[in-house]
């Protein structure tokens, strides 16, 4: 993951470039499994499964014809309907098969990122990523970040198609998150082939959710997304720009968008990266899984500017924990700041 840059700068952001691959890549397994494994144990017996379950919550109040009275149920319709047919497996084996399923999607990214790494690295790596603090929460939630990453990852990394566009429709059609705005947009910039298989995807399976369900279901589930009773009920923390007071949160998001357009321009991994920030600092609330998307970058961030990503990957246990978007604004500022010929190519995740 640690390759030198394409071009020499003495900068902070090339300060670590001569660290050994397998000692970086041993002690960030290290720490992300240690950090990450307290996070779990502390919050497994209340939030294990919380997600998953509630899905199943929500597919069972679908049956039976009160849609929308599951509490924090924020899912569209059809991500309910689809999830109707494991009612009928033991909700234990739901979770499990959930589980594994993520796992198994982890590891195929982590090994396609990693090619040309020895065996050893390659783990370490797909240890590392697990462990990551966002995506160990998703794991832990039973949350659908890991999907969400394995549709921008399939966009990112393979040639412009509509087919590679269709699972990230899917998505939008069941489970919109806010956060996935820039990353469409800079789907117009860089793949509107796989833009157009989104778009079309989702549309269609809107109108057979439509079809199927009947408009009355669409329209409650419409109405709670208009206001979220969670989001104000003081049980989750909102890590998104707009919990900070006004006076700071306005010129901040002032300041992401201006970084965003200008990532946008400098080419196609620093306007992917910058998508995936500013959807996590801009959107009306974010939690801390929201940063699972950022292993579709990592393999591109970590050749652009191997030392300033080692640092981030050092610091991001604590400062992700304890100031989320600051860390997350570093992030995004090394999109504006890492030389443009040290990007490795558009679509390939390492080299």
């Amino acid at each position: 993951m640690y390759i030198a840059p394409a071009v020499p700068n003495p900068s902070f952001l090339y300060g670590f470039a001569s660290v050994p691959r397998r000692p970086a890549l041993v002690g960030l397994a290290f720490l992300s499994v240690v950090v990450g494994g307290f996070a779990f144990a502390r919050a497994s017996e209340e939030f294990w499964a919380a997600d998953i379950h509630r899905n199943l919550d929500a597919a069972a109040a679908l049956a039976d014809g009160s849609f929308g009275t599951v509490p924090d149920y924020l899912y569209s319709p059809l991500a309910a309907a689809l999830t109707v047919p494991a009612l009928a497996v033991p909700a234990d084996l739901v979770v499990g098969g959930w589980l594994v399923l993520k796992v198994a999607l982890l590891v195929i990214g982590a090994a396609l990122a990693t090619k040309g790494f020895d065996r050893v690295d390659r783990i370490l790596v797909g240890i590392t990523v697990i462990a990551f603090l966002p995506i160990t929460y998703d794991l832990e939630l039973g949350n659908v970040t890991v999907l969400v990453l394995a549709a921008v990852a399939l966009i990112a990394w393979t040639p412009d198609r509509f087919v590679t566009g269709m699972p990230l429709g899917l998505i939008l059609a069941t489970v919109p998150k806010p956060q996935l705005v820039p990353v469409l947009v800079w789907l117009i910039l860089f793949n509107r082939r796989a833009l157009t298989g989104a778009l079309v995807t989702a549309g269609a399976a809107t109108l057979v959710g439509l079809v199927m369900l009947g408009s009355a279901v669409y329209t409650t589930w419409v109405e709670i997304l208009r206001a979220p009773a969670y989001l104000n009920s003081g049980e989750v923390i909102n890590l998104a720009l707009w919990a900070l007071p006004t006076v700071i949160a306005v010129p901040a998001v002032i300041a992401t968008i201006a970084a965003f357009l200008l990532a946008l321009r400098r080419g196609y991994w620093p306007g992917l990266m910058a998508a995936i920030c500013v959807g996590m600092l801009v959107a009306p609330y974010t939690l801390i899984y929201a940063g699972g998307l950022l292993p579709a970058v990592a393999a591109a961030v970590a050749r652009a500017a191997p030392g300033a990503t080692l640092v981030l990957a050092i610091v991001a246990p604590l400062v992700l924990v304890l100031a989320f978007p600051v860390w997350i604004s570093a992030v995004l500022a090394l999109s504006v700041l890492v030389p443009n010929a040290a990007w490795p190519a558009a679509r390939l995740p390492s080299r």
